[in-house]
């Protein structure tokens, strides 16, 4: 009942602000209240409602010379449209869809947050919906890390079946993407009035998330944490600070960390361990299929793939219907060399446009913008890393970032022409 009464709050608050539909659709996507919840939210369609309630408001937003349509609009406009056209030739037709379903709402919706988030109000705002919908997956998990030790393929967060945050990989890529974004906040926020509560809060929240990628046993949490701690020691300002932190938190894990967890992560770069060589030869495969099919098999095609791969040892390892198990060969095997294309320059522009807004002289006061692009660079850094192990290519969360770099470039624009 709780979960329903916040989220009628949040329906009536977008009446009165409409950026808050925008923060209402992230909060329902990202913490997933209608399959945590056995209240009336879980069987409304709470998505489209907020969905339908952003696409009415958009018509009716203020005209703003510094809030317009740029070229990240237009690939994302023509993503989608790509995207879409794949269906026509799908190699697996039910499953495509269903794919599509959700996955062209992730990618269509970033195309219109950017007209929201105006302020840093706008932005700060959007920026704690995401830390708090995102670590409230954490929290059970974290907990129960320090309690269990975790496990690999444990559900042990909110979501207790294997997708979206439910997925060990997942969650463990985007908890440690959540870590740049608690620092900001940390530093920076304004909206939370009591300044030490929002402190230690965001601490725990950090160190939770931490947990949670080293809990989830997922080798693509150590690698995202370990280029989280190498980008804060080298390109932050406060470098022997961020030095210190990861050292003691290095000698923490190494005292703590199991046997299991130990030689989970002992085998990344074993080239006989069965689950990473799958993954290789899913790729392998991926391009093989795109030379021969470059629009690609459109959603889920995944499916059909059958493939051999000799391995170190001398066995052969037979792999079939295994999933991409990485945002580019996922981008690339459904939807082509086009799509791949399209995905890619989102991600060059989104990187150009933070890194643009982070080395701007901002005006006095406003330096604060700077600091939000460089964190949310190093999110999109992560991300794009971790990503290269993890199928989650077509998942709203990298897409809200291209929405922050254009919001972000629309702000400084503004600020600049003062």
């Amino acid at each position: 009942m709780f979960l329903t009464l916040v989220y009628m709050a949040l329906l009536a608050m977008g009446f009165q602000a409409s950026f808050i539909f925008v923060l209402a659709y992230v909060w329902v996507d990202i913490f997933t209240p209608q399959q945590i919840a056995f209240s009336l939210i879980s069987s409304v369609p709470v998505s489209l409602i907020l969905g339908l309630c952003v696409f009415v408001s958009f018509f009716r937003l203020p005209k703003d010379a510094y809030v317009k349509a740029r070229a990240v609009t237009w690939i994302t406009l023509l993503f989608g449209f790509w995207m879409t056209l794949t269906l026509f030739w799908a190699a697996v037709p039910g499953p495509a869809l269903g794919k599509w379903d959700w996955a062209f709402k992730s990618v269509m919706f970033s195309a219109l947050v950017p007209f929201f988030l105006r302020t840093r109000v706008h932005i700060e705002a959007m920026l704690w919906t995401l830390v708090i919908s995102g670590i409230a997956h954490c929290i059970p998990f974290g907990f129960k890390v320090l309690i269990s030790g975790g496990g690999y393929g444990k559900p042990l967060g909110l979501i207790l079946s294997n997708h979206g945050l439910g997925e060990g990989s997942t969650l463990a890529l985007i908890s440690v993407c959540l870590v740049p974004m608690c620092l900001y906040l940390y530093k920076h926020q304004t909206l939370v009035p009591y300044k030490r509560a929002a402190k230690v809060m965001l601490g725990g929240f950090i160190a939770l998330a931490v947990l949670t990628s080293i809990g989830t046993y997922a080798r693509t949490g150590l690698i995202a944490l370990g280029l989280l701690s190498a980008l804060l020691i080298m390109r932050s300002k406060s470098k022997f600070t961020y030095l210190m932190v990861v050292a003691i938190g290095v000698a923490i894990v190494a005292s703590i960390a199991s046997d299991q967890w130990i030689s989970r992560m002992e085998t990344i770069g074993d080239d006989t361990e069965g689950s990473a060589m799958g993954r290789v030869a899913v790729w392998l495969w991926t391009l093989d299929y795109v030379a021969t099919h470059p629009w690609g098999g459109s959603f889920e095609v995944y499916r059909i793939n059958v493939s051999k791969m000799l391995l170190a040892d001398g066995s052969t390892l037979e792999v079939t219907g295994k999933a991409f198990h990485s945002i580019y060969f996922e981008v690339l095997g459904e939807t082509g060399v086009p799509g791949i294309i399209c995905f890619l320059l989102l991600a060059l522009l989104t990187r150009n446009a933070f890194a643009r807004v982070s080395k701007r002289i901002a005006p006095p006061g406003e330096e604060w913008i700077q600091d939000a692009a460089r964190y949310l660079l190093f999110t999109l850094y992560v991300f794009m890393a971790g990503g290269a192990f993890v199928g989650i290519g077509f998942q709203s969360f990298f897409y809200y970032l291209v929405a922050f770099g254009m919001a972000m470039t629309n702000l400084s624009n503004r600020m600049q022409a003062r």
